[in-house]
């Protein structure tokens, strides 16, 4: 079994006098103090990616800013909150990828296989968007502004004017059929291929490349987006906005609710399982629930802004919904309002910043699951995925807008609230809430109010019913309409496919010898859930024992495992059942005295453990419950993919010899 050792102090309850060494008189020293800013800065980055700064603007200039940041609001503190709650711990408790944390429920492994195929899939799309901004960024700042082939002049009674706007831009220049400018789509692959093999770099150490680099570009988008407020920012366009009172007509209808729903869930993280991924890394240090407020609380702030900052720059022109609204917006303000081209420059600086951001957020927890998977060669297998994505990217580009959008608008918002309502039904419902609530009280060291209880409860109820009616209106309105139902069929089927094959796995790796038994036991936890540092999993599983011995006696009293009362119920406990173990070993130890060794060693002696008798079967193999034995040498791959063993790489040499293994 792969232990990850962990430093102390990461558990409310484990502390010790060795773990202060070093540090000034209130804990605190150099180091710590720049681990602390750092985690700090990768929680701010969370609301600088493109979900906030450029998705969310565009379905803002939808629906109405101001009703949809509202709705956008409510979701993120009904859903929100409680799920990134619930993603963090978990992910700091089993510190495990968004699949590996499934050991609590082993059938639903296929939710984590999703979040990080979510993660990919927004991945390939979006990339094309940040190639855009760079290909933009060095077209404006190598030439002249307007670009040259986006200037289509005709004679008016004020002089020639150019009659193409910025829409029609980008459809002739770098969204252009292959066909018709194949310049530009090569171009565009090259821009692809260097951002998708530049990023690896990025997370060439995962955690800790990741809090350099978000240290870097964190302040620079924070500067230049606090540039461009000061200098181009109008407030009476801000005020139109605020007085209008028919933009609050859309309430009624469910696309604004499921759509705020779905960019909650995206601009929080939570569909593509970085959360998991950093609680067991990034925040291992943290207070879990601290973390959670402040996440969801950057979120709202951050996305009031970056919807007020792009109404404001593009002034009171109607504004573009495509999937590149932001991008042709800044592009089209600045020829209407004839800016020089220091502007544009710097608001696709901050859009390409940005992207970088939600790249690198976007391929942690892909990263993180190759690592786990391959050890140290997943670096190879990184470049492997970039490879894939460059070309899927560049495939997505050669159609224009119409594959970037049906993924935006369908596939992903259904791949976010499955995973999403699953996720809480199988921590919450399955795992139990009982068991969640320790798991919470043991990283926290406090008691959990039973108001996050009563929202995890609340949240599928929540999402599942505005899915359904956002699909029951989808698919009235545009009934017989293939480019809207093929993808939500093919996107069902997908989910279908990889949730029935992944728990049809799970449940062929039990152990129990019928297929009822394999399915009940693949709704329990595995062996290997939990903390993986010994003595953090020793407390934890004592708190575990503790709560299921007050439950069984009725008892409302709540102690803390390490408490002196608690260890002594659970002496008591134990030494109450002594004989019956001492009597047992006695009753097996008397028969093994009469039976031949041959007999004995076939039927009396325990499963873990290896038979000692002088006359053994030379073709006997090795059938513990707990234990896989390695085929070649020490430290070899095993051929046992059982995910209820403790793995101990014995080779065969040694289980010849008499080997007495105790866990």
């Amino acid at each position: 079994m792969a232990v990850v050792t962990r430093p102390c102090g990461d558990f409310g309850w484990i502390r010790n006098s060795a773990c202060r060494k070093g540090t000034s008189r209130n804990g605190w020293n150099v180091r710590s103090a720049c681990d602390f800013v750092k985690t700090q800065i990768c929680t701010v980055a969370l609301s600088l990616t493109l979900f906030n700064c450029a998705r969310l603007p565009k379905e803002a200039f939808k629906y109405g800013a101001v009703p949809y940041l509202v709705v956008y609001t409510f979701w993120l503190l009904a859903v929100g909150l409680p799920t990134t709650l619930l993603e963090l711990a978990m992910g700091q408790l089993s510190q495990q990828d968004p699949v590996g944390v499934w050991r609590a429920v082993p059938i639903l492994r296929g939710v984590g296989h999703l979040k990080v195929l979510t993660s990919y899939i927004c991945c390939v799309y979006y990339m094309m968007y940040v190639a855009l901004a760079l290909a933009f960024l060095v077209w404006i700042g190598k030439g002249t502004f307007p670009l040259r082939d986006c200037t289509r002049l005709q004679m008016t009674p004020n002089g020639y004017e150019n009659k193409m706007n910025a829409s029609e831009c980008f459809k002739s220049t770098f969204l252009s059929p292959f066909t018709d400018y194949p310049q530009y789509l090569g171009i565009m692959a090259i821009l692809i291929f260097i951002l998708w093999f530049f990023l690896p770099i990025l997370l060439y150490r995962l955690r800790k490349t990741l809090k350099v680099a978000m240290t870097v570009l964190v302040p620079s988008v924070v500067l230049f987006a606090a540039l461009l407020a000061t200098f181009l920012a109008k407030s009476d366009v801000l005020n139109a906005m605020f007085e209008s009172c028919e933009q609050w007509t859309p309430l009624s209808e469910p696309y604004i609710w499921h759509s705020a729903l779905v960019q909650a869930l995206l601009s929080t993280h939570i569909s593509g399982g970085y959360l998991i991924s950093s609680g067991g890394t990034i925040y291992r240090h943290s207070d879990v629930r601290w973390t959670s407020a402040c996440v969801i609380m950057t979120s709202i702030f951050s996305g009031w802004l970056w919807v007020l900052l792009w109404e404001s720059i593009g002034a009171e022109s109607k504004k573009n919904t495509d999937f590149v609204s932001i991008l042709v917006l800044v592009y089209q303000s600045s020829i209407s309002e004839r800016r020089s081209k220091q502007w544009p420059l710097l608001a696709y600086g901050v859009i390409f910043l940005s992207g970088i951001i939600t790249m690198v957020t976007l391929l942690f927890p892909v990263f993180d699951k190759l690592h786990r998977l391959t050890g140290d060669h997943w670096r190879l297998f990184a470049s492997a995925s970039s490879a894939v994505g460059t070309a899927f990217t560049v495939a997505v580009l050669a159609r224009g807008l119409e594959v970037a959008t049906m993924l935006d608008d369908l596939v992903i918002p259904l791949l976010t609230t499955f995973t999403t309502a699953v996720e809480v039904v199988g921590f919450v419902f399955i795992y139990g809430w009982c068991y969640l609530t320790i798991d919470i009280e043991f990283l926290t060291g406090m008691k959990l109010p039973c108001f996050w209880i009563a929202t995890w409860w609340c949240t599928p109820i929540l999402v599942l019913g505005t899915t359904g009616w956002w699909l029951r209106a989808l698919l009235r309105a545009t009934w017989g309409q293939e480019e809207t139902l093929w993808p939500l069929v093919g996107a069902f089927a997908g989910i279908l496919i990889v949730m029935i094959v992944i728990a049809a796995v799970a449940v062929a790796k039990e152990e129990q010898f019928n297929l009822t038994s394999k399915i009940s036991s693949a709704f329990k936890s595995s062996r290997l859930w939990g903390p993986e540092e010994p003595i953090a999993r020793y407390v934890w599983m004592s708190q575990r024992y503790l709560n299921d011995t007050l439950s069984s006696t009725n008892e409302v009293s709540y102690e803390r495992p390490d408490s002196d009362a608690a260890h002594n119920k659970y002496k008591e406990n134990w030494l109450s059942h002594k004989d019956k173990y001492q009597k047992e070993y006695d009753y097996y130890s008397r028969i093994v005295a009469t039976k031949t060794p041959s007999k004995a060693s076939k039927e009396t002696y325990p499963a873990h453990t290896i038979p000692r008798s002088e006359t053994k079967v030379p073709e006997e193999k090795f059938r513990s419950p707990n234990i896989c034995i390695a085929e070649a040498q020490i430290g070899g791959p095993t051929n046992c993919n059982c995910n209820r063993h403790f793995k101990l790489n014995v080779p065969k040499d040694l289980r010849n010899n008499e080997v007495t293994t105790s866990l």
